[in-house]
């Protein structure tokens, strides 16, 4: 079995090599954040930018697909962004807007902070794990939620990379936000693909 650190570098390599369609893609994603950054910067009501994180959400699940064809070293066609998952959307959204309300209030924010750490320790296996599997929906969540359990380093690797990313688009003022979010989905399938194969090796073996 191939080591993470190994894993992760394959990612980044396979995004490379697609770099050109890998960019067109991380910027149309980058549109569906408009709504939430317009709401959030004119200081719209709680409920209006919950409901803009759902464009973003459901872009990630179609570049989640998107990545998955370039982790196998497949050129990827942009129209795989259009495969979204409303469901797994959904509940990422409203779990991102659980967590950003319980931070709001006074002895809720730990359980805010617990919930959004939650929610990076999963939902990048979540996506990879459906996209990779085509799966959608719940049955996508389960299957992240039992990668994270049965590798939870790997699951502990994405998120700190989810984090460094965040920090990265911060820092360069969001010109990096059309890169990282589809390096990190492609280095998300490219695990989940190795741990897929390792699984199904040893059922098949038992």
């Amino acid at each position: 079995m191939n080591s993470l650190p190994w894993l992760a570098r394959r990612g980044a390599e396979l995004c490379w090599h697609e770099l050109p369609r890998t960019l067109a893609a991380g910027l149309l994603v980058a549109l569906s954040a408009l709504p939430l950054a317009v709401a959030a910067s004119a200081g719209a009501p709680a409920w209006m930018v919950a409901l803009t994180l759902v464009p973003l959400a459901l872009a990630l699940t179609g570049l989640a697909r998107f990545a998955a064809v370039v982790a196998r070293g497949d050129a990827a066609r942009l129209s795989l962004l259009w495969r979204v998952d409303p469901v797994l959307a959904a509940v990422t959204a409203a779990g991102v807007a659980l967590c950003a309300a319980l931070f709001t209030v006074d002895g809720l924010r730990y359980a805010g902070a617990v919930g959004a750490a939650a929610l990076l320790f999963v939902l990048p296996s979540a996506f990879a794990y459906g996209a990779v599997r085509d799966r959608t929906g719940l049955e996508a969540l389960r299957g992240g939620l039992i990668l994270a359990a049965v590798r939870p380093a790997w699951a502990l690797t994405l998120a700190a990379l989810g984090c460094l990313g965040g920090f990265a688009v911060a820092a360069s003022g969001g010109v990096l936000l059309p890169v990282v979010p589809a390096l990190l989905l492609t280095i998300a399938a490219t695990q989940t693909a190795e741990l897929l194969d390792r699984v199904d090796e040893m059922q098949n073996s038992s």
